[in-house]
């Protein structure tokens, strides 16, 4: 009995053993670079905005570069020459990360289709996709290729390379897709690829296309003012006629048509009109806190910090910014509207 009790315990032992010296798994990303002299890439994430996001940078010293990370999930990013990112015009370059060894071979951007990457299991399903896609539609049938992922290719392969081209198609082609297939394909990619955070990014994204619609209700949301304050957007317009104005002290053409409003503000302000002005800010709001100091916008504005509550996200605007009309019902009248569109509402609706 004795020697059996120990058996069991040297047993159990070694087991925790083998189990704890287990070596963990993470993702290993060698590179070379060819004919080309840049300092460093990045890898851009899915809905990161270059501009202000912290992107992953890996440098290059003398064509080579090295990158690790543990990953929690297996993601895809596009990687792209940090020179062009900045200049404001590249040529990313689709790669599915894992906890794998991956070894690219990386050319100049005008010569990105000679790149390699070899390992990961997801980069050989990408290539297999690729293949598969170039043998059958040449770059001028888009919408045929977009029809054949929806309908044949997303449902039968519902990997994460799938999912990669599910986001670009609601991210992209929103207006040319069919949303009872979105729908199906989201269930199997989700159901596929659960607790992975694209879920989310994708819910979202397609609730935008559903929901912000003319003649749909708008969507509700809460925000904090810039004393902290948190704001439910249904308690500031009910029963009036409102603008929705998503907007940010970075987007120049999203300013100029804010204050295309102000006149029409000024009129209809107490006759049962009222704007809702949105700040997508990065970091800080002291770029706000300036601007709206020097303009005076008289309206309510909240604060959009780091995409905290996916505002924008969920009105299909990520990345540019909207104006929304909504009647007194809650419904949607126009996207984008004119100062002068929203003018002639107004007259109609409460003169």
């Amino acid at each position: 009995m004795k020697f059996t009790t120990k058996l069991i315990f040297f047993l159990s032992t070694l087991f925790l053993f083998n189990c704890s010296s287990e070596k963990k798994k993470f993702l290993q990303l060698n590179g070379e670079v060819k004919g080309t002299d840049i300092k460093s890439i990045m890898l851009i994430k899915p809905n990161q905005d270059t501009r202000f996001d912290s992107i992953i940078q890996i440098p290059v010293i003398e064509g080579k570069f090295y990158y690790e990370e543990e990953l929690q999930n297996p993601e895809v990013v596009n990687l792209a020459f940090t020179e062009s990112v900045k200049s404001g015009a590249y040529r990313p370059m689709p790669l599915f990360l894992e906890n794998e060894k991956i070894n690219l071979t990386i050319f100049p951007e005008e010569e990105f289709d000679k790149n390699t990457v070899k390992g990961g299991n997801l980069n050989i399903k990408y290539k297999n996709y690729k293949k598969e896609a170039d043998s059958l539609f040449n770059p001028k049938d888009w919408e045929k290729q977009l029809k054949w992922e929806q309908e044949y290719y997303i449902p039968q392969n519902p990997s994460l390379v799938s999912y990669y081209l599910f986001l670009e198609q609601l991210r992209y082609f929103k207006e040319n897709l069919n949303l009872d297939l979105i729908k199906n394909n989201y269930k199997k990619l989700s159901e596929s690829n659960q607790n992975h955070p694209y879920n989310e990014l994708a819910l979202n994204l397609i609730s935008a296309i559903e929901n912000i619609k003319v003649g749909k209700k708008y969507t509700d949301f809460s925000a904090p003012d810039l004393n902290g304050n948190e704001i439910i957007l249904s308690d500031k317009i009910k029963e009036k006629v409102a603008l929705l104005d998503l907007w940010a002290t970075w987007c120049g053409p999203c300013i100029a048509k804010s204050r295309t409003m102000v006149p029409v503000y000024n009129e209809y302000k107490d006759k049962g009109f009222t704007i809702i002005g949105v700040a997508g800010e990065f970091k800080n709001t002291d770029r706000l806190v300036k601007f709206l100091e020097k303009e005076k916008w008289e309206w309510t504005n909240l604060v959009e910090l780091d995409r905290q509550n996916n505002i924008w996200q969920k009105y299909g605007v990520d990345g540019g910014g909207g104006i929304f009309l909504i009647d007194e019902d809650g419904l949607i009248l126009a996207k984008d509207p004119t100062a002068e569109e929203v003018r002639i509402e107004l007259e109609s609706r409460l003169n």
